[in-house]
C-alpha cells in the first residue's frame, strides 16, 4: 500500500514490493572520523534471539537518501534516492562493507535497502550473537 505510514519496526524488509529505510543519528563527537555502513547477514545456526527468511534471486540495493523516514513516511512520499552505495548478491554467512567515508557528524542518515528481481529478505534487526542488519560504525 504505497501510502500507508508503517511507523517504526525493528524488522528489515526488502522485495519486489516492499523496501526498508534506516535512519542513523550520527553523534556530534564523531566529527573528523572515518565510518562504516555495513550489513550483517550471519548464518541462521549463528542466530541466538533473530532470525530472517531469504529467497530468490537478484540482489539487495542500499540506497543513500536525500532527507530521513518519519512516522508518516510512505513509499509514495519517501526522499529521493541520493545515491547507489552497494548493489550486492548478498547471502547468509558474510558481512558487508556498503561504503565507508567521512562521518556525518551531528547529522541523521537515511539509507533504504531494497531488493531487484525476485530476491525476498525480511529480518529482524538484532545486536545479540550474532548481530544481523545494517550499522554505522566508527573506524
Amino acid at each position: 500500500m504505497p501510502d500507508k505510514a508503517y511507523g517504526t519496526s525493528y524488522n528489515g524488509e526488502a522485495n519486489g514490493t516492499v523496501s526498508s529505510i534506516f535512519n542513523f543519528d550520527i553523534p556530534q563527537s564523531y566529527a573528523g572520523q572515518t565510518c562504516s555502513l555495513i550489513f550483517l547477514f550471519p548464518k541462521q545456526s549463528q542466530l541466538q534471539t533473530s532470525s530472517y527468511n531469504i529467497s530468490g534471486d537478484g540482489q539487495l540495493l542500499f540506497w543513500l537518501l536525500n532527507g530521513y523516514a518519519t512516522q508518516s513516511t510512505t513509499y509514495n512520499n519517501k526522499p529521493s534516492h541520493k545515491s547507489l552505495l552497494l548493489q550486492s548478491n548478498a547471502q547468509p554467512g558474510n558481512s558487508y562493507i556498503v561504503s565507508t567515508g567521512a562521518c556525518a557528524a551531528g547529522q541523521r542518515v537515511a539509507i533504504e535497502l531494497a531488493a531487484t528481481k525476485s530476491y525476498a529478505l525480511d529480518f529482524f534487526q538484532d545486536y545479540n550473537p550474532s548481530p544481523i542488519g545494517l550499522y554505522i560504525t566508527r573506524c
